[in-house]
């Protein structure tokens, strides 16, 4: 069996807006729908699971989706889990979630996907269900076409270039990530229980860190960026 977890718990501080990124409407659409939309399309994902915040901003949109996906909520295929202060603390809820009431087992596949990736291409998301088949631990993500540059901070505005970075060898990864169900889970147990500070901003750096498995990845369609910034969301807005 294979489950989706769909991320809509973050802050999105860096946006600076009165509404959370995941929220904001393109096209009287909230930017959390169009995830929801893609994966509920997917038949072999037989569990959605979508993590938000315990909190009571986020009231009306919660109503909001209850009305929108009654069918899905009812039928059990779309469920909800409260998220935690830090992404990964979300995602170990939602993966704690699946163990304990779903007894997802080490025959199960999970996906996870950030909700400020509306425009997921569906067919990267069943190639990457398909490679999940053969691979533990693999993710969309697309190779870099512009030059890069280490750099210092001198300033706001300007930086020293210390050297440049062969742009071959390097890859902007993106969501959604899949995984053999235990070894997701229990490297996230692992990773809770440590007492390093880690900065992990991603789930495969979970499968670095905390086990023997090598992660893959599979080339994708470069629109699915994160929406992280406005200038991100008008062109997303753009895009769609």
């Amino acid at each position: 069996m294979t489950y989706g977890i769909i991320l809509a718990a973050g802050q999105g501080s860096r946006m600076k807006t009165k509404e959370k990124k995941q929220f904001i409407k393109i096209l009287n659409k909230p930017v959390l729908f169009y995830s929801i939309d893609k994966f509920l399309t997917i038949k072999n994902i037989k569990k959605l699971i979508v993590v938000i915040n315990n909190d009571k901003s986020n009231a009306r949109i919660f109503n909001k989706i209850l009305k929108n996906y009654n069918k899905e909520i009812e039928t059990g295929r779309l469920a909800f889990v409260f998220g935690g202060k830090e992404r990964y603390n979300s995602v170990y809820n939602a993966l704690s979630y699946l163990n304990e009431y779903c007894n997802a087992s080490i025959k199960d596949k999970v996906l996870i996907h950030d909700s400020a990736r509306p425009n997921v291409d569906i067919k990267d998301i069943k190639k990457l269900l398909l490679y999940l088949n053969k691979y533990n631990a693999i993710t969309l993500a697309y190779k870099l076409s512009d030059s890069i540059k280490h750099i210092k901070n001198i300033d706001l505005n300007i930086k020293l270039v210390i050297k440049s970075i062969d742009r071959n060898s390097h890859y902007l990864i993106s969501t959604p990530q899949g995984f053999d169900f235990k070894t997701i889970y229990n490297c996230y147990k692992k990773f809770v229980k440590t007492k390093k500070k880690l900065n992990i901003t991603d789930d495969m750096q979970i499968i670095e860190y905390f086990s023997n498995e090598k992660g893959y990845i599979l080339d994708s369609n470069k629109l699915n960026f994160k929406i992280t910034t406005k200038d991100d969301l008008n062109m997303i807005k753009y895009i769609i």
